[in-house]
C-alpha cells in the first residue's frame, strides 16, 4: 500500500471552525480532482441556480423541446443530489466539532471508492489540538487552508496518488475516528464496530505546532476580551444526563463512525454534442438544437 505522509506546521491556533473549513475545502478539492463531479463544487451550485431561474419562466419551459427537457431534468437531479449530499455532509462535520467544548475526534477520513472496505484512495486527516476558548474571527481559517494546500500541492507523491485510480462513477465517504473512550455527539453518524482501515493508496495529513513561552503569552491575550463572552452550553442541573454521558464515554468501545450520507459521482452529459449545463447558463442554445 502506497502511503504519502504530509506534516504541516501550524503558525496559528486552529479553532473548530477553522478545522471544519479546512476539511470541507479539501473535500471540495478532492471530489473534483478525482473526477467524481465534472465541474468544481461552486460552479455546480451556479448551474443549479441557473437551472431554477430558467425553469421559473413558465412560457420558456413550455416551449423547450421535449427530449431536451427530459434529459435536462434527469441531469439536474444528479447535480442537485450531489450538491445537497455534500452540503449535508459539511453541516454534519461542522455540527460535530461545534457541539463539544473539547476535541473528541482523533481523525477525519475521506474515502473514495465503491465502499468503505475497499477504497481506491484514502485521505486520513489527523485532528490537531483545537482551541475551543478562542474566537473564530480572530483566527482565520484562510491561513491554514493556504498552508495545507501549499504543502500537498508541492508533494510529488501526493500528486501521484491524486491522479491515480480515477473512476468517475464511484463514491466518496467521510468517516470519523474518535479518541479512546469518546463517542460522537450528534446522530448523523453510524457506528462501525470492529472496523479496520485501510486498503488503497493513502495520504496521511498531520499537523505540528511549536509552542514556546512567547507564543503561549501571545495566544493567551490574542482575543482575551472576546473570550470573556465564550460560553459552553452544558446543563449542569441535569445530573442524570451528566452521569449518563460519563458512563457512556467510559464504556464506549466503538471508535469508528461513518456519515449517513455519501456522495455518488457522475459524469458530464451532453445533448446533441452540447453540455446540458451550458444550456442552463444560456437558454438560447436550446432553440438552435437539432433533434
Amino acid at each position: 500500500m502506497s502511503i504519502c505522509d504530509v506534516c504541516v506546521h501550524l503558525s496559528d491556533l486552529m479553532t473548530p471552525q477553522s478545522f471544519t473549513s479546512l476539511v470541507t475545502t479539501l473535500i471540495k478539492y478532492l471530489i473534483y480532482e478525482k473526477q467524481l463531479i465534472p465541474y468544481p463544487y461552486d460552479r455546480l451550485k451556479l448551474y443549479i441556480k441557473k437551472y431554477k431561474e430558467m425553469n421559473s419562466e413558465e412560457e420558456n419551459c413550455r416551449n423547450q423541446k421535449k427530449n431536451y427537457r427530459l434529459e435536462s431534468d434527469k441531469y439536474y437531479k444528479k447535480v442537485s443530489d450531489a450538491i445537497n449530499t455534500l452540503e449535508t455532509v459539511f453541516q454534519c462535520i461542522e455540527g460535530e466539532f461545534q457541539s463539544c467544548s473539547e476535541n473528541h475526534i482523533e481523525s477525519v477520513v475521506i474515502l473514495i471508492g465503491s465502499n468503505i472496505l475497499n477504497p481506491l484512495t484514502v485521505f486520513n486527516i489527523y485532528v490537531p489540538e483545537l482551541t475551543y476558548s478562542h474566537c473564530e474571527n480572530q483566527h482565520s481559517s484562510r491561513k491554514h487552508i493556504d498552508n495545507v494546500f501549499q504543502n500537498i500541492l508541492n508533494n510529488d507523491q501526493f500528486n501521484d496518488i491524486l491522479t491515480s485510480n480515477i473512476m468517475v462513477e464511484t463514491n466518496l465517504y467521510v468517516m470519523f475516528k474518535v479518541k479512546p473512550g469518546a463517542q460522537m455527539t450528534t446522530n448523523w453518524w453510524i457506528p462501525k464496530e470492529k472496523f479496520r482501515i485501510f486498503r488503497g493508496k493513502q495520504v496521511v495529513l498531520r499537523f505540528q505546532q511549536s509552542i514556546d513561552d512567547e507564543s503561549i503569552k501571545k495566544y493567551e491575550t490574542c482575543c482575551f476580551q472576546d473570550c470573556l463572552d465564550f460560553e459552553v452550553f452544558v446543563d449542569l442541573d441535569d445530573k442524570s444526563s451528566v452521569k449518563k454521558q460519563t458512563n457512556t464515554l467510559t464504556e464506549s468501545v466503538v471508535d469508528w463512525y461513518v456519515s449517513k450520507s455519501y456522495v455518488t459521482g457522475f459524469k458530464n452529459y451532453k445533448f446533441n454534442g452540447i453540455p446540458i449545463s451550458d444550456t442552463w447558463l444560456n437558454p438560447n442554445i436550446i432553440n438552435s438544437m437539432v433533434l
